[in-house]
């Protein structure tokens, strides 16, 4: 009886080890990592508010403990630079790759739980947390360390433990309570992913009603799934800054231009319907969005840095549309044959080199600043600069910017534009990393206790 609820007949359904079907998941793994790896080697995790996280840790010794309501995925991605800093290491070029491996890790922890997951299920359902990463965590690679990054990692090995056919073990469950435990404070557009994933554990609850094991590990996790309901939803009502609401709601019509976006959208909806219907034809149809994202790497520019940013409310959008494709896909038992497989490697890549490709556009920006500040000397107002309408930097972080980059001395301060309502510091009154950094004698005016370059 309880194979009947799990499992479909041996005729129907294919019993896949973990070594069958996992070679090319672990190929697209690797491409997404040299993706990620190559990001992180032009410090593009210190974009936007990162640097500010970077250098309060640094100068703080703690996490930023920014919200509640996002303080676990604080702690998934700082733990390596908090304990990196508390061992006493100063070196910052090592400290921006400790920041940069606590963003990684996500990544991986979610890639291993999600193959552990589908073990004796189809490993292929990868396809699915492949396609939100290129789709969404790409796309909002300008905010590389932002909490809602880490919420979308962990929505996968969750649905995917939950869809399981063969029975949870207590490890299982454990390990799903756990995951739920951390998805409840990571980023408020929980709430609709949070929602599709406590419909399948009522289903599945529902199923198991007569056998108390899973029983209880299904009932533990709808709890768990509800509570972060209600988290999501206190939070978007009460947010912890009044204006992040409006800006969230702006945010969700710019990412509608994300073309991006928009060709995974299109991509994940026409690979489900082929594979629900185990059409050929439809399937071959994939290879449109593919194509016509390849015309934007061609013809494009790739997203400006506040374009990304708003992108993080793909998180709201597109990775609930994702969750659910891969619920209909599990649900109607679709099967990935050899050129479905080959249709999402080809997405994938060709995702991959956009990004690889419009990367150029932090590069230059990044090079542009260190030729600024290695020229100059004391403060530097942003809009006597080449930097001023430049697409792909933010507004309130180029003093931290530019004594990052200006490791080990700091001889010049870029400023932000004198409009701006909010920065992380106001360089004229302090100045941060003064154990990591020198500067030049013309800042003893502002702090007495920097060291001086020699």
């Amino acid at each position: 009886m309880l194979s009947s609820v799990y499992c479909y007949p041996e005729n129907k359904l294919k019993k896949f080890s973990i070594r069958s079907d996992i070679s090319i998941p672990i190929l697209l793994f690797a491409l997404i990592s040299y993706d990620l790896f190559h990001s992180f080697t032009i410090d593009k995790h210190l974009s936007i508010d990162a640097v500010g996280y970077f250098t309060t840790i640094l100068d703080t010794g703690n996490f930023t403990d920014l919200s509640w309501s996002r303080q676990f995925a604080e702690y998934l991605t700082q733990w390596p630079l908090v304990f990196a800093v508390q061992m006493g290491i100063q070196n910052l070029i090592l400290l921006k790759f400790v920041f940069a491996i606590g963003i990684y890790l996500p990544y991986l922890l979610s890639f291993l739980l999600c193959v552990y997951a589908l073990r004796q299920e189809q490993q292929f359902l990868l396809a699915f947390p492949f396609l939100s990463i290129v789709g969404i965590n790409l796309s909002v690679n300008y905010a590389l360390a932002g909490e809602h990054h880490v919420m979308e990692l962990l929505s996968w090995p969750i649905l995917l433990l939950s869809l399981r056919r063969h029975p949870l073990t207590w490890g299982d469950g454990i390990i799903l309570w756990l995951l739920l435990l951390l998805y409840s404070r990571t980023f408020e557009s929980t709430v609709i992913s949070a929602l599709i994933i406590a419909a399948v554990l009522i289903a599945k609850l529902y199923r198991a009603r007569h056998n108390p094991k899973p029983a209880i590990i299904y009932s533990m996790a709808l709890a768990l799934s509800i509570a972060t309901c209600l988290i999501a939803i206190y939070f978007i009502l009460y947010p912890a800054d009044a204006a992040n609401k409006s800006n969230f709601s702006e945010a969700i019509k710019l990412a509608i231009h994300n073309k991006q976006a928009l060709a995974t959208l299109i991509f994940s909806m026409v690979l489900t319907l082929g594979l629900i219907f185990r059409n050929r034809f439809l399937l071959a149809a994939c290879i449109l969005p593919t194509a016509l994202y390849l015309l934007v790497i061609i013809k494009g520019h790739g997203l400006t840095a506040y374009e990304s940013f708003s992108s993080r409310t793909l998180s709201l959008t597109l990775l609930p549309f994702l969750l659910i494709c891969t619920i209909l896909t599990h649900y109607f038992n679709g099967r990935f044959n050899r050129l479905s497989k080959q249709l999402v490697v080809l997405f994938i890549l060709v995702i991959i080199v956009g990004d690889l490709r419009f990367s150029n556009n932090w590069s230059n920006f990044r090079h542009q600043v260190t030729e600024i500040v290695s020229a100059s000397r004391g403060y530097i107002p942003i809009e006597q600069t080449v930097l001023d309408d430049n697409p792909y930097r933010w507004t309130w972080n180029n003093p931290g910017l530019s004594i990052v980059w200006s490791y080990p001395c700091v001889h010049a301060i870029l400023l932000n534009s004198p409009d701006i309502t909010w920065e992380p510091f106001n360089p004229h009154q302090t100045l941060p990393l003064k154990r990591y950094v020198s500067y030049d004698g013309i800042f003893q005016s502002v702090d007495s206790d920097i060291n001086v370059c020699h």
